[in-house]
């Protein structure tokens, strides 16, 4: 890496000409900023060893990654958990909705059970003991 300043050796001038034509004072903001270029490189430096040593360390960064890894599943999982309670109310509605509809299907104005509906009871009660017939006739045979 190459500091944003000029260095001078053998008292060379930055025109080249070997000769300083500045007096003192010009001098002294040349310290002040050669000075505060060495501070700001050591604060990169600084900066880039930090940098390293972060990315060096592997346990850290495994146990970040993992940190990272179980704040993301655990909102997934949240929202899933949203999904599947939103779904359940509406099945849950609709259930209520069909159970109502059917019962009022199945029963008169007062309550009673339909004519269709008994009939439909009686057909199936009379197959179940139609089937239950045959079962025990065969069995016997």
């Amino acid at each position: 890496m190459t500091a944003p300043h000029e260095t001078r050796t053998n008292g060379a001038s930055a025109n080249g000409t070997g000769t300083d034509t500045g007096s003192d004072g010009d001098q002294k903001p040349d310290i002040e900023e050669l000075q505060a270029n060495i501070e700001q490189t050591r604060q990169e430096l600084g900066d880039t060893v930090e940098a390293l040593t972060a990315k060096l360390d592997v346990k850290s960064r495994a146990k970040a990654r993992v940190n990272d890894t179980k704040l993301r599943t655990k909102a997934q999982l949240n929202d899933v958990q949203a999904r599947a309670k939103g779904q359940l109310t509406d099945v849950q509605a609709r259930a209520k909705g069909l159970t109502t509809q059917a019962r009022s299907k199945a029963t008169t104005d007062d309550g009673k059970p339909a004519p269709a509906a008994l009939a439909g009871a009686g057909a199936v009660l009379a197959s179940l003991l139609l089937v239950t017939g045959l079962v025990v006739w065969r069995k016997r045979r």
